[in-house]
């Protein structure tokens, strides 16, 4: 199978509103490649190997964002959208080279490619991350998650997921009643299940990483308890939860201030990452209009994580 490579050379800053963008444009999937973020990983293990010495030089320095479209769409008209978001984005912020490619590719080029830069690593404390073809011998204490990717290019990797993960070892509570919203790969609901979640709703809305995030559950024998949907939040019943972690960018998290309601109780924790610092504090006004309280916040590379009690 053929697909069109779409590849934006730009910077941290603008990497995750870009692939938003990317998604909402038709990709089946998207991928930022961040030297910064993935040598910072390297620096900070404390027990891995990750990768041979100079793959982090190999990704040089800025951050390309890539995403994959069917064979059939016009190459030309999807980069004249991109530009001109990418024009739209520099009046705004910094948005680093905005240097914009594309090529076509057979799926057999890149499918499985990235799996050799895949390697176990420190998520949190106690949560390591393997993917299933690479062996690994846990250590005291750790608690070892099995992540395939595929289409979906979640690897946790990412300032916004660490912080989820690292709040929710925090706050999560056994037996809480878990809504991941936004799921991705399931990264996050399996290190809620992994942390003594009694049950996980995963919604995300894209098909590809749904299907990504359902076999993930299945490989580390979860499926009793959480729950994969394609969806958005007002696809789920309402319903109270313990536990929600948010993790997508804030436009969108602002236009849930108000609907998240019918999904808590007085005692609900809310986790939300995917911030960029410069909206830090649009995010923290509008809940805290909403009678939401700030508990706790944190910092990573450009993004920030924050904590609301309903």
């Amino acid at each position: 199978m053929k697909w069109i490579e779409v590849s934006v050379t730009t910077n941290e800053l603008a990497s995750e509103i870009l692939s938003e963008f990317l998604m909402e444009k038709g990709a089946n999937g998207t991928e930022i490649v961040d030297a910064k973020a993935f040598k910072q990983t390297l620096e900070e293990s404390r027990y891995l190997d990750y990768a041979d010495d100079g793959l982090a030089e190999s990704y040089g320095p800025h951050v390309v964002v890539r995403a994959y479209y069917p064979e059939g769409t016009d190459p030309e008209k999807l980069l004249a959208h991109i530009s001109q978001r990418m024009d739209e984005l520099s009046r705004q912020m910094d948005t680093g080279p905005a240097i914009i490619r594309w090529q076509m590719r057979d799926d057999t080029e890149w499918k499985d490619n990235w799996k050799a830069y895949f390697k176990p690593f420190q998520f949190t404390d106690r949560i390591v991350i393997k993917p299933s073809w690479e062996e690994y011998q846990p250590q005291a204490g750790q608690t070892v998650i099995e992540l395939d990717p595929g289409m979906a290019f979640g690897t946790g990797t990412h300032e916004t997921t660490r912080m989820c993960a690292v709040l929710g070892e925090r706050y999560l509570k056994p037996g809480d009643r878990v809504l991941d919203l936004g799921c991705g790969t399931a990264i996050l609901s399996l290190v809620a299940a992994k942390l003594g979640a009694g049950s996980i709703l995963a919604v995300d809305i894209d098909e590809a990483a749904v299907r990504t995030a359902k076999q993930n559950v299945i490989n580390n024998h979860e499926a009793q308890r959480i729950e994969v949907r394609r969806g958005v939040l007002s696809d789920i019943y309402r319903q109270p939860f313990d536990l929600i972690m948010i993790n997508i960018i804030a436009d969108i998290i602002l236009s849930l201030t108000d609907a998240i309601r019918g999904y808590t109780h007085e005692n609900t924790r809310i986790i939300l990452s995917g911030i960029i610092k410069s909206r830090r504090d649009d995010v923290v006004s509008a809940w805290q209009a909403m009678g939401f309280r700030l508990m706790e916040e944190e910092e990573m590379g450009e993004w920030v994580a924050l904590v609301f009690y309903a």
